[in-house]
């Protein structure tokens, strides 16, 4: 009986042993670092004034590029299009106040194609280094490119807003020398064949007469020098042909205007058919109108070009940090606003290495 008292306790003390080492074992395997296992992130971004400050994977960084070529083609398109405004521009209105007042004619298309021409070439020079900053090289140069690219759109955008100021003070001074130019245009009239041809297209086109009114033509002799010989044709209550109102179905009375004709019923209080508004006040309406629509072009332009810069700032600062994009490998932290300063270290303690295999039998 004690030999087998004696013997269930040495079997009891045996098997104790063994589960002992058993757990031991295992509390050792979870203190030892699973080699498969990526060590965690040890660094962190720091950006200064970050606002907003986020983790996006790849696939975003590819949607943002999407997004940024496409509003890139849309304001190169746009800017395109504005320019050949600028142009129609020039050539219609902006020929007609160079006539009458030289140089003058330029201002307004200048005012809108000078800012779009420079909107495609900075957006061209963008879509280049978006390209560049996807490199598998690192590429810090690229990225600093862009960096100042993306200045110059702002810079650009600011002088954007002052453009419109500058068309809005243009559109609404005092033109006073276009009333000037005008009379100067009338007085050519019988003696330049294109000042007569010129003038008599203003009336037309713009429906207008004379200067101020229809009755400057009373004190400006533009016969030609045959008829304006002619002692019997007074220059009183006279206008070009090119005065008659359109609109009237009634004969054109553009002789003896102020007087009353009894062969058409006619009555200059009544029914006169020449256009009574000045080309002066229609050329101001006109330019009035034409500068409201370039300063709806150029807010567009600077619409455009701000949903532009976003992505780009989003790309450019996502790139910035290792100066290449890595695939899908990682995360990449992005930015609008702020400032890059680097890697912080964590303050844990590093992980301890891995014991060598042959402690581990």
């Amino acid at each position: 009986m004690f030999i087998t008292l004696t013997v269930m306790k040495a079997f009891k003390s045996k098997s104790k042993k063994k589960q002992d080492e058993k757990s031991k074992s295992a509390k050792s395997e979870k203190k030892i670092p699973s080699t498969n296992q990526s060590p965690p992130s040890k660094t962190d971004v720091i950006v200064r004034f970050g606002k907003p400050v986020c983790q996006i994977n790849f696939k975003r960084i590819k949607l943002l590029t999407s997004v940024a070529v496409i509003l890139i083609i849309i304001l190169i398109l746009v800017s395109f299009d504005f320019i050949i405004t600028a142009i129609k521009i020039r050539s219609h209105l902006g020929a007609f106040i160079n006539m009458i007042s030289k140089g003058d004619g330029e201002i307004l298309p200048t005012l809108l194609a000078v800012p779009a021409f420079c909107f495609i070439c900075l957006n061209i020079a963008s879509t280049i280094f978006i390209y560049k900053i996807f490199s598998v090289k690192k590429s810090p140069g690229s990225n600093r490119a862009l960096f100042i690219l993306i200045l110059a759109g702002f810079l650009l955008m600011v002088i954007t807003v002052t453009v419109k100021i500058i068309t809005l003070v243009h559109m609404y001074k005092s033109h006073q020398s276009l009333h000037s130019g005008i009379i100067d245009t009338m007085k050519k009239y019988a003696v330049n064949s294109y000042y007569k041809i010129e003038m008599d297209r203003l009336q037309i086109e713009f429906k207008c007469c004379g200067s101020k009114k229809y009755d400057d033509w009373y004190n400006v002799s533009w016969f030609e020098k045959d008829v304006s010989s002619n002692t019997s044709i007074a220059l009183s209550g006279q206008t070009p042909y090119s005065c008659c109102a359109m609109r009237t179905s009634l004969p054109c009375i553009h002789y003896d205007i102020e007087e009353t004709g009894k062969s058409y019923n006619y009555a200059p209080e009544f029914n006169l058919t020449i256009n009574t508004v000045g080309c002066y006040n229609r050329i101001l309406e006109k330019k009035r109108e034409v500068g409201l629509e370039i300063v709806r072009d150029l807010f567009i332009l600077f619409f455009l070009e701000l949903l532009v810069l976003m992505p780009m700032r989003f790309l450019q600062t996502g790139h910035s940090v290792d100066s290449k994009f890595e695939g899908n490998s990682k995360k990449y932290t992005v930015w609008l606003l702020g400032i890059y300063k680097g890697k912080n270290k964590s303050n844990d303690a590093p992980e301890p290495p891995p014991l060598p295999a042959e402690l581990m039998q």
